[in-house]
């Protein structure tokens, strides 16, 4: 499937949520109802067996959909890292037959950071969680803003 024709009436719970980056691609999920997402993982970019490693997550997790955080300017364009993103997701899509959504992920690094500090951990715990952190903050997001996901799954 195309990533690019793909509509959030395609979308159903539970999700994944990709964030990708030069080196590391953070990795989080859903539950069947909405209701929580955590981070599972970290994938390396430079690993050209990625896609794969994602596909056997989907299928481990009885995943619907893929969501991947778009790294969007403060003022809302697209950069560089958008645009890397976007092409890293057009190479999932080949791989798979699932929808795959876009959400921005301005500033859910820095939220993911602060929660991890919250939770007490060092500076070295908080840097191996980050990426995975941050892709459940903006999948958090993305379910908050797509009510209709969940009110499909409580009914």
């Amino acid at each position: 499937m195309n990533n690019k024709s793909c509509s959030i009436s395609e979308v159903s719970l539970p999700l994944l949520a990709l964030d990708i980056g030069g080196k590391r691609i953070g990795v989080a999920v859903s539950d069947r109802l909405g209701f929580s997402c955590r981070g599972i993982t970290c994938l390396f970019r430079n690993d050209q067996g990625w896609p794969r490693q994602v596909k056997k997550l989907l299928a481990e997790y009885g995943i619907q959909a893929i969501v991947v955080g778009l790294p969007k300017n403060m003022d809302g364009t697209e950069g560089s890292q958008a645009q890397d993103c976007r092409k890293a997701a057009d190479e999932l899509a080949q791989a798979i037959d699932l929808p795959i959504v876009f959400q921005d992920e301005r500033l859910s690094t820095w939220t993911a950071k602060e929660r991890l500090f919250a939770q007490g951990l060092n500076e070295k715990k908080v840097k191996a969680k980050l990426d995975q952190t941050a892709a459940a903050v903006f999948l958090e997001d993305f379910i908050s803003a797509h009510k209709e996901l969940t009110e499909t799954q409580h009914a």
